[in-house]
This record gives C-alpha cells, structure tokens and sequence, in this order.
C-alpha cells in the first residue's frame, strides 16, 4: 500500500449486523448525521456494498480497522 495513494473503505453487506445497527456505528464512528447515516446503511444493504469517500493510506486503515472491531464488514480498495 502506498503512502501518498488515497483508498476506499467499502462496508459490505451481511447476514449478522441490523440496518439500525449498522447506520448507528455509521452515525457514531463517522460523525454522519441521522438521515445521512440511514441512507448510507440503506445504500448497503440494497447494493451488498457502499464506499465511503477516498482517504489516505492511514486513516483509510484506520476507518476499517474501527469498523471491523465494531463488528461490520469493511475492506479497503484503491480509489479510482
């Protein structure tokens, strides 16, 4: 992974986690407003997918690794 390279977390969709809970973590871990937070979740559970904005290397390990503790699904790819 380089440094300077921005990269997409993507929060996956899954069997595990509710739509409440997951535009909950979204809202707290993220700082997104309630309506931004339940679209977002929504975006995920009707496409299997979504990405947040690109970051750079650290932080965008940093969202992944937080979200991934927090029990969701997340990946990192690089930003188109």
């Amino acid at each position: 992974m380089q440094l300077d390279e921005k990269w997409v977390v993507r929060i996956h969709d899954d069997n595990v986690n509710s739509y409440a809970g997951v535009a909950l973590v979204l809202a707290e871990l993220l700082g997104l407003p309630a309506e931004e937070s339940l679209a977002a979740a929504e975006r995920i559970h009707t496409t299997g997918s979504a990405g947040l904005d690109p970051l750079p290397a650290g932080p965008a390990e940093d969202v992944v690794a937080a979200l991934q503790v927090r029990g969701l699904h997340a990946t990192l790819e690089p930003a188109p």
